[in-house]
């Protein structure tokens, strides 16, 4: 292994001629990049997170909150004109149609207020409470047949987010039983083997873990060792053995072989030629361990993604990083800025009649041009 000014870990091949890695020595130094690319992109969501917040909170939702005000002010001119006796039927049906668009934009609004309610029932020609149940009794069927089940008779049916986290967690019950039917063909095959070739097989597995349980303690006794700030006479070092050892506690606690292997490095408790000729035994199962904190690396990966999703509204269907996140965050900013200067712009037009039918005409040739590329795409609703 070596030891660079960073503490950096890996495998390197012996001099000479013909000399190569093994397979498990590069197994090795794969999972040590694949982790170290995982810590990093963590602290990269750690730093994003904590720049994003105040932006958020001091500009994106100001902004949010300001859109939503000036598109229900534009729903109530636009209720206003619906009555007007000048108005052609075409132009009431178009009226009509940006009040349900403009609604719709806002459905977490109409849930909880009876007036936008009443607009989209006037507006739609049916009932806003009727309409929803039918849309959460389509997916409530559709999520059903995905998973060839029911997902109960106890949901609310108001409710579109209760029909999702219920269908989730048909899906991780569905992954669980998957798992259970695994294991148990695994368990049958084993049990045709014969008995005394499972037995010899779950031998080996606890041998494997004791194994790799005692080269994780051992490593630790010899750190403990070093770095016990109790035998450490002067005050800066007792400090800076204080700390370390707290992160040698915390690494043996998680079974965090990569930080145990640095802080052997760090104190030069091991050097290159040694590690270079770790055994094979050993090897392995330093890649079991190292593979298990890989696979939990990225899991908390995607969770954080998942959350940094979903605070922030983000809908894209690629995987994101620390960076690509705060570009959509400033790009939703600037696109918020852009719809809150064009319902501006849309709410002037009020104020002059025939700029009002102007604009009015403008958005029904665009609603017909909506229409005509949804019948092409073969769109139905």
């Amino acid at each position: 292994m070596v030891a660079s000014k960073s503490n950096a870990v890996s495998l390197t091949a012996p001099s000479g001629a013909g000399s190569s890695l093994s397979k498990d020595q590069k197994a090795f130094n794969t999972l040590l990049r694949q982790i170290e690319q995982r810590r990093k992109l963590l602290a990269g969501w750690e730093q994003v997170s904590a720049e994003c917040q105040p932006v958020y909170v001091q500009q994106l939702l100001p902004l949010r909150s300001r859109f939503i005000a000036l598109s229900l002010e534009l729903v109530d001119r636009l209720d206003a004109q619906f009555d007007d006796a000048k108005l052609a039927s075409s132009d009431r049906q178009a009226i009509s149609a940006l009040i349900l668009n403009l609604l719709e934009q806002h459905g977490d609004q109409m849930a909880d207020e009876a007036r936008l309610k009443a607009l989209y029932n006037r507006h739609s020609g049916s009932d806003f409470d009727q309409d929803m149940t039918l849309e959460v009794e389509e997916l409530k069927a559709r999520m059903e047949a995905m998973f060839g089940e029911s997902l109960g008779d106890d949901i609310d049916m108001s409710s579109p987010d209760e029909v999702m986290a219920r269908a989730r967690a048909k899906m991780a019950e569905h992954q669980a039983r998957e798992m259970a039917k695994k294991q148990a063909r695994a368990e049958r095959r084993a049990a045709r083997s014969g008995p005394a070739k499972a037995d010899a097989a779950a031998r080996r597995r606890e041998a494997a873990q004791a194994e790799l349980t005692q080269s994780l303690r051992d490593i630790y006794r010899k750190l403990a060792s070093a770095l016990h700030p109790d035998r450490e006479p002067d005050e800066l070092m007792r400090a800076r053995k204080t700390e370390m050892m707290q992160s040698l506690n915390a690494a043996y606690e998680k079974q965090d072989l990569l930080h145990l292997l640095e802080l052997q490095i760090q104190l030069q408790q091991i050097d290159q030629d040694a590690l270079n000729e770790l055994g094979d035994a050993r090897l392995k199962h330093y890649n079991k361990l190292l593979k298990e904190q890989a696979t939990e690396l990225e899991h908390e990966l995607l969770m954080t993604e998942d959350r940094f999703r979903s605070i922030y509204s983000i809908h894209s269907p690629q995987r994101l990083t620390p960076e690509a996140a705060r570009r959509c965050l400033h790009l939703e900013i600037v696109r918020m800025q852009d719809y809150i200067d064009g319902v501006s712009g849309d709410l002037e037009v009020f104020s002059d009649v025939k700029a009002f039918k102007r604009w009015l005409k403008e958005m029904k040739r665009h609603i017909k041009e909506v229409a005509a590329y949804e019948d092409r795409m073969g769109f139905s609703y």
